[in-house]
């Protein structure tokens, strides 16, 4: 009788040069998130041009594409239009913001909140 100890499992590596099924599902879903073709690549391990070159090959893929950039843009004007941007840097503000004085501009303060 031989008590041979079982091999464990072989671990196979991802392949993160092709796409897949669940790959370009979550690309599309990540891309109706937030509407940003780099980003969502990089989300799912893929780069920007494979994504292009998908989209290119596969009508099917463009047609989802579409749709997800027509979700992001909804998303998007939605959240503009309920006022869900957050506040504006002082620096950035196209105009004066609110409870700044204008052309108020101060320096370092101290820890007690005093001009240095």
């Amino acid at each position: 009788m031989s008590t041979a100890t079982p091999t464990p499992p072989i671990e196979v590596a991802t392949d993160t040069t092709r796409w897949t099924g669940p790959k370009a599902a979550a690309f599309l879903k990540a891309l109706a998130r937030h509407g940003k073709v780099a980003k969502a690549a990089r989300e799912v391990g893929m780069s920007r041009q494979a994504a292009y070159r998908l989209r290119a090959r596969a009508p099917k893929f463009a047609e989802m594409w579409d749709w997800a950039m027509r979700e992001a843009e909804a998303r998007r004007v939605e959240a503009h239009a309920a006022g869900r941007r957050g506040p504006v840097h002082p620096l950035l503000a196209r105009g004066p913001v609110a409870g700044q004085v204008s052309g108020s501009v101060s320096g370092p303060r101290g820890a007690d909140g005093t001009a240095q």
